[in-house]
């Protein structure tokens, strides 16, 4: 059932940009650190902490929708 629910398939694509966003920022911040560039790191963390926050709305979504629909 969950397979077919336009919705759902809407939510998780917003899910998995946000874990995307996540690995993205992760990586540039790895980047910032080895560099030593503390400008960027502290820079990249307020963006991380924001991509985080949108990572757990998309889920907590997903988590509603799935509860009220069943799929």
């Amino acid at each position: 059932m969950g397979g077919d629910c336009v919705q759902r398939k809407g939510i998780q694509l917003e899910a998995h940009q946000a874990l995307q966003r996540l690995i993205d920022l992760t990586k540039k911040q790895i980047d910032a650190l080895h560099a030593n560039d503390q400008q960027r790191l502290t820079a990249l963390d307020k963006e991380l902490e924001l991509a985080f926050g949108e990572k757990e709305r998309c889920f907590g979504a997903l988590w509603q929708h799935m509860r009220d629909h069943g799929c």
